[in-house]
């Protein structure tokens, strides 16, 4: 059974806030779709340590600058499910 868009989006942003929690020692609800990454720890270092994880699950190979980017779990949901689109067409 194939996913819908909004299916595939929607497990991409489960994903995403469960990385972004493990990263930052903070709890899934933590993290608000419009809540910035750098409220709730974002460093560098774990910039680093997060798009990396982002790059292995979804067969990116994304720099960390996009996180500064796409600063809440909205936007880098939107943009990682933009860019798994791309590499399935």
């Amino acid at each position: 059974m194939t996913m819908t868009v909004q299916e595939q989006t929607n497990e991409i942003r489960g994903a995403l806030r469960a990385h972004i929690a493990e990263v930052l020692y903070v709890e899934p609800d933590e993290v608000g779709e419009d809540t910035a990454f750098r409220d709730l720890g974002l460093d560098s270092v774990l910039g680093v340590e997060l798009i990396g994880t982002i790059n292995r699950e979804y067969g990116l190979k994304e720099e960390a600058d996009v996180l500064y980017q796409h600063s809440t779990l909205s936007e880098l949901t939107t943009y990682i499910a933009g860019k798994t689109a791309q590499e399935d067409s």
